[in-house]
């Protein structure tokens, strides 16, 4: 009967872990840390007047780091 335990013991910590691992590949990713307008958060020059990405055409916006 020992056996057995230890059988269903491996089985149960098997599915959990089948189930972690499962869920851990197909969650969604939550973006909601990052504006989503248009995607300009993901390519550009960096404005260090707002702190973000744009095209780099902001008349007020300075794009090198001042030392």
């Amino acid at each position: 009967m020992n056996i057995v335990n230890h059988i269903i013991s491996l089985s149960k910590t098997s599915m959990t872990l089948f189930k972690t691992i499962v869920s851990f590949l197909f969650a969604k990713d939550d973006d909601k840390d990052h504006p989503s307008a248009n995607g300009s958060h993901l390519f550009g020059e960096h404005n260090f007047r707002t702190g973000g990405m744009d095209s780099g055409a902001d008349p007020d916006g300075w794009y090198e780091e001042d030392l």
